[in-house]
């Protein structure tokens, strides 16, 4: 995924991905629903700092929602 001014930024689509509301319970969600239902909405800033966050194997919260790589 690229920015605005063509800079690659952290490349989290090969990883298996999460969702959760509660931090209990996670669900499992593809990169392409992410990459639509959420990176899609984000500016820039907030897609980089995402995609960072995310594959530095943190769990990241956008509104009620975490993220992160799915544990092995």
């Amino acid at each position: 995924m690229k920015d605005k001014y063509n800079i690659e930024m952290e490349d989290i689509s090969s990883f298996a991905l999460q969702q959760s509301k509660d931090f209990f319970f996670w669900e499992d969600i593809s990169y392409q629903d992410l990459l639509e239902q959420v990176l899609k909405n984000l500016d820039d800033d907030q897609a980089r700092r995402f995609c960072g966050v995310v594959r530095s194997g943190s769990p990241f919260q956008l509104k009620e929602t975490l993220y992160r790589i799915k544990p092995n």
